[in-house]
């Protein structure tokens, strides 16, 4: 059974190698074509396999209720409407929700598995062809081919999601894969490659131009930097640290002052300003701070308690407020209730303090800079929503969680 299970984790493993490239195709046929649930169906299938593979471990109770929980919305929302489209619709949102705890779940039991080093490689090229993919697409994007990242509110497109449609869920995905090879690179001491990733992830940030992922990319490569500088460390480092700062700072800032310049992102910056009538809080928030209000309204005024309790699912709410929050902790009250909302506390409070208890072990090094990114994470599912209910990022965002159990010294470690 163990090879049966160690061979199941490496077809899984080809399969989310792919994901990206799959959700390209998916973006071609909607842009070029007709829609087809071409991705739909390939990460159906992946969830599947994770539960499959979950059924043999102690986790799978956990997730399977974490599953239910986001289904009760959508299943009220039915009985209510007895709308059937509305209902299936609200169920792949559901499984988005679910995308990111089962993603981790899975990818938590690779970590603490006897076969965890025969599946680095595996999970190696999930990144590698993951990175591959995405340059290929943003670099077709550039050429002019698939959609621009923003094409609404002012004279020009700006930036590209080149053929992979859901435009948020690309962004979060960057930072994802971004967060898992500075990471690896920085803890491995690898500086020349983790200098070369930070610089090719700065240029997706600026032909993508979404605001979460040009400061986020900065971020999630200063987070095992910070998490370094939170432990004990010696003056050569700390010297280290400081001369690589000074002399790629000036560096960042006039490519950052290329990048803006050429990219547009003033020039939309500037068109939001005057759409808005100057509101500054309302461009930086892009209007969420006004979808929450109207979404709130509806929630508290047209929903029973039944309704407040467990939710309606999604597009019974976004019928009645004519928008969604676009920030996760109100979506997902708005869709699922406060159960819902409770549930996913309960999940980013599990990771958080398993995070801060294993980060206190030297054995578990990736686990200090995931507690950074779960606090980053949290700030960011509420300022640009689409993170905690992702679906293709929240594979990437799954595996960068779990990696907090990964549990050997660096000085023995091989490619992860």
């Amino acid at each position: 059974m163990r090879i049966r299970i160690e061979q199941l984790d490496k077809f899984i493993l080809i399969l989310l190698s792919y994901v990206v490239l799959v959700d390209m195709f998916n973006g071609f046929f909607i842009m070029y074509y007709t829609k087809l649930p071409i991705s739909q169906v390939f990460k159906f299938v992946l969830l599947s396999l994770f539960f499959f593979r979950l059924s043999y471990t102690r986790d799978f109770a956990f997730a399977l209720l974490i599953v239910l929980l986001f289904l009760i919305g959508p299943i009220q929302g039915l009985l209510l409407t007895g709308n059937l489209t509305d209902f299936f619709g609200d169920i792949v949102v559901s499984t988005k929700w679910a995308n990111v705890p089962v993603s981790f779940f899975f990818f938590k039991n690779l970590m603490v598995s006897n076969n965890i080093e025969s599946l680095k490689e595996g999970m190696a090229k999930i990144v590698t062809r993951s990175i591959a993919f995405i340059s290929v697409n943003l670099f077709l994007g550039l050429l002019g081919f698939g959609m621009a990242f923003y094409n609404h509110g002012f004279n020009n497109a700006l930036g590209t999601r080149g053929f992979i449609y859901a435009g948020n869920e690309l962004t979060i995905l960057v930072l994802a894969l971004g967060f898992i090879l500075a990471s690896y690179t920085f803890i491995h001491k690898e500086y020349t490659k983790y200098f070369m990733c930070f610089f090719l992830f700065f240029l997706f940030s600026f032909l993508l131009t979404s605001k979460t992922v040009l400061g986020g990319v900065f971020i999630v490569f200063m987070i095992p930097v910070t998490a370094r500088l939170f432990s004990k460390v010696s003056i050569k480092f700390f010297k280290r640290v400081f001369a690589a700062t000074v002399f790629l700072l000036p560096i960042v800032v006039v490519l950052a002052a290329i990048g803006i310049n050429k990219s547009g992102v003033i020039e939309k910056f500037q068109a939001s300003l005057v759409r808005n009538d100057n509101d500054l809080l309302t461009v930086i928030l892009s209007n969420r701070n006004n979808f929450i209000v109207n979404g709130w309204e509806v929630f508290w005024n047209d929903f029973s308690l039944l309704g407040k309790l467990f939710g309606y699912g999604q597009k019974f709410h976004l019928d009645l407020s004519g928008h969604l929050a676009e920030v996760d902790f109100f979506s997902l009250l708005f869709a699922s209730g406060l159960f819902g909302l409770l549930g996913l506390f309960f999940v980013l409070f599990y990771w958080l303090v398993n995070a801060y208890y294993l980060k206190r072990n030297k054995s578990y090094v990736f686990a200090p800079s995931v507690f950074l990114l779960l606090l980053f994470l949290i700030v960011a599912s509420n300022l640009s929503g689409h993170i905690f209910g992702s679906g293709i990022a929240g594979f990437f965002i799954g595996f960068s969680i779990a990696l907090m159990f990964y549990k050997k010294p660096i000085e023995n470690e091989s490619r992860l």
